[in-house]
């Protein structure tokens, strides 16, 4: 026997054992004296030596439990048993102090009153600071909510600063004030509305600060009444912008821009005008116009123009027989540029979808005239931008620069009928986006000689084109909400123009407020967006990779016509709108 296995014999005693040990003991004591006591002696030492044993054993089992739990502890924690982390718990450490970082991080926002000079002029003087008032308690509840510091820089515009996990938290409830600030009462015949620019991303408070006026830009280029964050990365997400335009009844900007244009045409050494592709009758209509314009100052002038599409045949046929003007392919334009031309883009401010989106790489002098709400991929800094989202077409605008740069005797009559095809076009014959100055516009250029059954002569189509658009409009269904969807399965090189034409004679349908209509083109799907104004319809194309204005809204997609409205609808649903 070895010394262990005594050890370990002693430590397995129990109480029963002992007792019974004792017991014999006292059996051997009854019988002989002295090896009884002999015997006790030894039980007892045994016993002691026991007690020890046990006591040894339950520190043991104590630390041992102490030092599972411990470790149960540090694997829930990830630590290794030298201290360091396991590479889960690392990663977790780092992505929670990234996010901790992110949430910290800094934003700059500008804070814009739309209108807030017509807004204070509509209304009694005894009312005007109560207006302001009101409208500064508001933002400053806004901005307070948000732990904000806030600052009125000017009477129209603040400047905030906040943290990136309140910005997180704005967007997720889609940014409450701007709803909140259409509940200011006034005496005017349009809501308070603001547009806020925001700046996030950047560690560097001056590329918040530029981040944010270049968010503003677009925000107000877009019409106002909405926020627009913009990322570092170059990331633009858009939030609101609900209302329409409102209508600026001063006509002073119109003239500066009519005189600053003027002067740039006569600087350069020749003028090309363009508009998108697969042009419409307010692209032509408004290139048209521009061409006399630049004729007026005694410069050559052309506009490019690569496809005749069905929804210009008529009015290009018509100006070839008038002889007046010069069309050109975009290979032409690449050869005639100079570093001295300038480009004058109509009806669009997109590079990617005009007639040459490569004459912006040689041509540095562009000037935008536009009626579509401000996108992200906006030429980069034109020598003159005139967009105004109020106006209902670029025909519009265009107009007006006619009436303050050149001489009425140098506009013929075809120039007057082709802009007022355009505005009628872009306005469904007055019926949809028309304010004042759109009338003042149209009777202006009747009084040019504009001859109104010549107009509608524009607009007439082929029988077979007329077919097809019928049986768009009689696959459509109406949804909750008045929304009216229609699609083809059909392949037509016009489809642009069909699904337009037939989301337009969709919203003549009685409840109808907002309609959408599908076809495949060459190689896309062409979808065409239509409301009466209750309905942003561009928010909704915007999600699908397209544009425009409020009540007039265009995409081209990759998937199927049937597959394109079904998206259009989950747009809907996804955003409230329906």
């Amino acid at each position: 026997m070895n010394s262990k296995f005594l050890h370990n014999l002693i430590r397995g005693f129990t109480r029963v054992d002992m007792i019974v040990m004792i017991v014999l003991c006292l059996v051997i004591l009854w019988f002989n004296v002295y090896a009884g006591i002999v015997c006790l002696i030894l039980v007892g030492a045994l016993s002691i030596y026991h007690t020890k044993l046990l006591g040894t054993a339950s520190e043991d089992a104590l630390e041992e439990y102490n030092a599972s739990v411990i470790r149960e502890h540090m694997d829930a924690a990830g630590i290794n048993a030298d201290g360091t982390l396991t590479d889960k718990a690392a990663a977790a450490e780092i992505e929670r102090l990234k996010k901790a970082s992110e949430d910290s991080a800094s934003c700059i926002a500008l804070i814009n009153i739309d209108n807030y000079d017509e807004l204070l002029a509509s209304s009694p003087a005894e009312e005007q600071s109560g207006i302001s008032a009101e409208i500064d308690k508001k933002i400053r509840a806004w901005t307070q909510y948000m732990d904000a510091a806030v600052t009125r820089v000017r009477s129209n515009r603040y400047l905030a600063q906040f943290e990136n996990r309140c910005l997180a938290e704005q967007r997720r409830s889609q940014f409450p004030i701007i709803n909140q600030m259409h509940e200011v009462e006034t005496q005017a015949d349009f809501p308070t509305s603001i547009s806020i620019g925001i700046g996030a991303g950047s560690e560097s408070f001056s590329k918040l600060q530029d981040l944010a006026e270049e968010a503003m830009d677009l925000a107000l280029g877009r019409g106002g009444d909405q926020a627009v964050i913009k990322s570092a990365g170059g990331d633009i997400e858009y939030f609101g912008g609900s209302l329409p335009s409102v209508e600026k009844r001063n006509k002073g900007r119109a003239r500066i821009v009519a005189h600053v244009l003027m002067q740039l045409v006569k600087s350069s050494d020749r003028v090309l005008i363009m508009g998108h592709s697969r042009p419409d009758m307010d692209s032509i209509g408004s290139a048209i116009g521009m061409y006399t314009f630049a004729k007026s100052a005694g410069k050559p002038a052309d506009i490019i123009l690569n496809d005749v599409g069905q929804a210009i045949d008529v009015i290009y046929g018509a100006a070839l027989k008038a002889g007046s003007y010069s069309f050109i392919s975009s290979e032409k334009a690449l050869q005639l540029v100079t570093s001295d031309t300038l480009v004058i883009l109509v009806d669009t401010h997109i590079p990617q979808i005009t007639e040459c989106p490569e004459i912006f790489e040689k041509a540095p002098k562009v000037a935008v005239i536009d009626h579509h709400r401000k996108s992200k991929d906006a030429v980069d800094n034109p020598t003159l931008m005139h967009m105004e989202t109020y106006a209902s077409s670029a025909s519009e605008l265009v107009t007006e620069l006619l009436q303050y740069a050149v001489d009425k005797s140098d506009i013929g009559k075809f120039d007057a009928e082709a802009l007022l095809a355009g505005i009628i076009v872009d306005t469904k014959s007055f019926a949809i986006n028309t304010g004042v100055r759109t009338f003042e516009a149209a009777s202006w250029l009747r009084r040019m000689g504009a001859d109104i059954p010549t107009v509608r002569s524009f607009f007439k189509l082929r029988l077979d084109f007329f077919k097809k658009k019928s049986n768009i409009i009689a696959s459509a269904e109406i949804l909750p909400g008045g929304i009216a969807v229609a699609y083809t399965r059909d392949t037509d090189p016009a489809m642009q123009v069909l699904v337009a034409q037939a989301a337009d004679e969709l919203l003549d349908i009685r409840g109808v407020t907002a309609a959408f209509a599908a076809g495949r083109g060459v190689n896309r799907t062409m979808v065409s967006a239509r409301s009466l104004g209750q309905l942003n319809v561009q928010t909704v194309m915007e999600k699908m990779g397209g544009g425009g204005h409020i009540n007039i809204a265009a995409a081209q997609v990759e998937e199927g016509p049937e597959e394109a409205i079904a998206r259009v609808v989950s747009i809907m649903r996804e955003t409230g709108l329906m």
